[in-house]
């Protein structure tokens, strides 16, 4: 069996992906622990083809490469759902097959107030957990947002792959990947 670094390594953005600092708070490192905490959850949430994983795992990727900002930046799910359908399939022709649609609807909604959305379907719970997980990066991480009973189960796996991948402007998504599994080589932060 591959290891989860080692499956997750197709997924990780490119720098020029990013319109704000590939490298900052809301780049590239953050991006890719987002991407690991979607992967350890839809493995351990559902069987094998239950959920659109792929769809899932590109959203994680690329969530946050439409802000302009590291504040709150109302919009940036709209710019990165607008850029994953302007740019994805032509820097990954690999996704060509994929519901690119739906990976732009992950993107949209993941700043969004649950309240605010119409349906919020499972691979989107995954994906807003996962993100606000990494939240310890700026010290905002509230268990009492996390939507799974799962995810708060990895909240020390999180801190602490947070930091120890936290050098912002060094540290690229290869090494955030590296220190995953350096941390957690038995897989999946159990």
């Amino acid at each position: 069996m591959p290891s989860l670094s080692r499956d997750l390594s197709r997924y990780l953005p490119e720098e020029g992906w990013f319109r704000f600092n590939p490298r900052g708070i809301h780049g590239g490192p953050h991006t890719t622990r987002v991407l690991v905490w979607a992967a350890t959850l839809v493995d351990a949430l559902a069987a094998p083809g239950a959920l659109r994983r792929e769809e899932l795992l590109w959203a994680a990727a690329v969530h946050d490469v439409g802000r302009v900002d590291d504040g709150i930046d109302a919009g940036h799910g709209r710019r990165s759902a607008a850029r994953v359908l302007e740019h994805l399939r032509g820097v990954r022709p690999e996704t060509a097959a994929l519901d690119l649609d739906f990976v732009a609807e992950l993107c949209r909604w993941h700043e969004t107030n649950d309240r605010d959305i119409g349906h919020l379907s499972l691979e989107l719970v995954i994906l807003k957990d996962a993100d606000a997980l990494d939240r310890c990066r700026i010290y905002d991480l509230d268990p009492g947002r996390l939507r799974l009973a799962r995810s708060l189960g990895l909240i020390a796996d999180a801190e602490r792959l947070e930091r120890a991948t936290n050098q912002y402007g060094t540290v690229a998504p290869a090494d955030v990947l590296a220190a995953f599994e350096g941390l957690f080589p038995a897989g999946h932060g159990d």
